[in-house]
């Protein structure tokens, strides 16, 4: 009977439970959340009835979900709220699409509204009622007597139960009491990581992690997450980014370093990453930014705390450091130093002060649309415009769209240093405090390759004796002259004689031949208009009769849209004196050599010499519109 007694009570409890595991049959309404995971024991209570709960179960209103020790609940709500559900927990859902409901019974919830579509969930317990307005996240702990609420981020609307509004401020822990809610400092917000990925941009880049033993490499359309540690080479001719939420590291050809780590607490982000060669461009956004830097004279930090971009170059014995918008900084050898922009600061100088930066050889107009010919442009700016009403940012991108910037951030005085590309555009814009444009420019960037050359090579213009006018046009050099004319009945020889049209006793040039053809070399004739006769030569040198006066008119044609140059040639060696500068614009134009007016004649030609320089800018202003064309000359040595 004892073994009956023990059998028993099991065959009825078995009976009774016949059907437990089965889902009961949904509700009517329709469903508001689901179970998305289940770790422990977690039950479903549904009025008087309770079944074990299953990962992505479907959940209705009025149900309440509870979970035993050591076990762990998460739901998601149809509008993409979220509740992470503690052990020792029980709460219940309600409500509908658009008015979502959850009440805490016990234990600790955590809640987070989704980040798209921000409210639609309000949360109550012991503590009053909590209102999720926009992307949000906050726990509820009623594990103690005392419930306490903590806001790790976003926007949270709490009534307390006597129907007051509670002051909420971010990672800080409100502690609800019978009589009067009290604030108790708990740092609750902890450091994450912050993710970068490697982007090659022209050409291709090669990445490896830090337990790697081996260079993986990425093509342009690649890309790779970089962890703690990575080093990353980009080859010459190839450029790359490094790219995270909150900071944009260009990486130039020929550039090497390693990615060591990136957090973000709060408001405050610090980047550590080390730079062994190259150079790179740092585009930070707004907020607080400290970037730690390793280079040939050890460790360096650049503060940031409102949009900037800094170049960072020649790290091997100490970086120098271009604030090009924005403001930095700089923290070194127990020094600090303000870098404002347009100013630089060089650790390999003996003694490291910012200092301002000259203004490079080519400086763009702000307002206007131009197109630049270069035979390899090292850098440029862009003019600040003046008389503006307080401090400008400037955006600057290879699109119109500004979609993706290259700079961005408070700008200096006077101009901005860019980096333009060899072939492409560049579009700006500077905007005042309220965000509206002020001014907007572009230019267009080619390769010169030559093409502004004036040929030296000329033309070989025919002359026929005819007795009328002959008019002969050149661009360029004066063209070679290929006289022919009759034979002569009795002729051994012919002189050929030329006179100046105002002169026609004196001849300017006179040749004799034993052929009925002559040809004058490029440039024995400049522009002008001449006479020309030919003399049939008897056997004893004596001048037969006959022969005609012809006409001739040498005209100098511009039909030029652009600069054309004959000197300084491409890849010109500078020299040390005076450097040549010789060429021909447009009829009409305007021209001037880096800021100087170009003196032209009437057909728009000019010769003259100027300083010696490494960079030439030729400025050419035609109507409304502006060319530049940038000649770089060649070291003499």
């Amino acid at each position: 009977m004892r073994a009956l007694s023990l059998t028993l009570p099991l065959l009825l409890l078995l009976w009774g439970c016949e059907g437990c595991d089965k889902k009961p049959t949904p509700p009517s309404a329709p469903q508001i959340a689901t179970l998305t995971q289940v770790q422990g024991q977690v039950t479903v209570q549904q009025d008087a009835a309770a079944r074990p709960a299953q990962a992505n179960e479907p959940l209705y209103p009025g149900e309440t979900i509870v979970t035993s020790q050591g076990s762990t609940a998460r739901v998601r709500y149809i509008n993409g709220a979220e509740l992470d559900v503690g052990e020792n927990s029980r709460f219940r859902i309600n409500g509908g699409p658009g008015a979502l409901t959850v009440e805490v019974q016990a234990g600790r919830v955590v809640s987070s509204a989704p980040k798209e579509g921000g409210g639609g969930l309000t949360v109550t317990g012991s503590f009053g009622r909590a209102e999720m307005v926009t992307a949000s996240t906050i726990v509820f702990d009623l594990r103690a007597p005392q419930p306490k609420l903590t806001v790790q981020f976003g926007d949270i609307r709490v009534i307390d139960t006597d129907g007051q509004s509670v002051p909420m401020v971010v990672g800080k822990e409100i502690v609800f009491d019978v009589r009067e809610p009290k604030q108790v400092p708990v740092p609750v917000v902890r450091a994450e990581l912050i993710v970068f990925k490697l982007e090659p941009q022209d050409g291709k880049a090669r990445v490896k992690g830090a337990q790697e033993s081996a260079f993986t490499e990425l093509g342009p359309e690649q890309s790779q997450e970089l962890g703690p540690g990575s080093a990353f080479e980009i080859p010459a001719k190839s450029s790359a980014r490094l790219v995270s939420n909150d900071l944009q590291v260009n990486l130039a050809g020929d550039s090497a370093g390693t990615f060591q780590e990136a957090s973000r607490e709060g408001e405050q982000r610090t980047y550590a990453l080390q730079l062994s060669r190259g150079s790179a461009r740092l585009q930070f956004g707004a907020g607080k930014h400290t970037l730690k830097l390793s280079d040939g004279r050890g460790p360096v930090e650049l503060k940031v705390s409102e949009q900037s971009t800094i170049a960072v170059s020649a790290p091997e014995a100490g970086s120098t450091v271009q604030v090009l918008t924005g403001k930095a900084e700089l923290l070194a050898d127990g020094k600090s130093t303000v870098v404002q922009a347009g100013e630089k600061v060089n650790r390999a100088a003996a003694a490291t002060q910012a200092s301002r930066e000259p203004a490079p050889a080519l400086v763009l107009p702000a307002d206007l649309k131009t197109r630049v010919f270069s035979d390899g442009t090292p850098g440029a700016g862009i003019q600040v415009p003046s008389g503006a009403k307080g401090p400008l940012r400037v955006e600057v991108s290879p699109d119109p769209s500004f979609s993706k910037p290259l700079l961005v951030g408070r700008v200096g005085a006077d101009w901005v240093r860019v980096e333009p590309p060899a072939r492409g555009e560049l579009h700006w814009r500077f905007l005042g405090e309220d965000g509206a444009v002020r001014t907007q420019g572009s230019a267009r960037f080619e390769p010169d390759r030559g093409r502004s050359s004036l040929t030296t090579e000329s033309p070989k213009a025919e002359v026929m004796e005819t007795g009328l006018n002959a008019r002969v046009l050149f661009q360029s050099a004066a063209p070679a002259l290929h006289f022919t004319f009759s034979p002569r009945e009795g002729a051994r020889s012919y002189q050929l004689r030329l006179y100046r049209a105002s002169d026609m006793k004196t001849p300017i040039l006179q040749r004799v031949t034993n052929k009925t053809q002559y040809t004058l070399d490029p440039g024995s004739l400049s522009e002008g208009r001449y006479l020309w006769y030919v003399a049939a030569l008897g056997p004893g040198g004596d001048e037969l009769a006959g022969g005609r006066m012809n006409k001739l008119e040498l005209v100098y044609d511009n039909e030029r849209r652009g600069l054309a140059l004959s000197r300084p040639r491409p890849g010109e060696k500078r020299g040390k004196g005076e450097v040549p500068v010789e060429g021909v614009v447009p009829v009409g134009s305007r021209l001037f050599l880096n800021g100087q007016a170009v003196a032209l004649d009437a057909k728009g030609r000019f010769s003259q010499r100027v300083p010696a320089a490494d960079t030439l800018v030729f400025r050419l202003v035609s109507g409304q519109s502006e060319a530049y064309w940038v000649r770089t000359l060649r070291s003499p040595r």
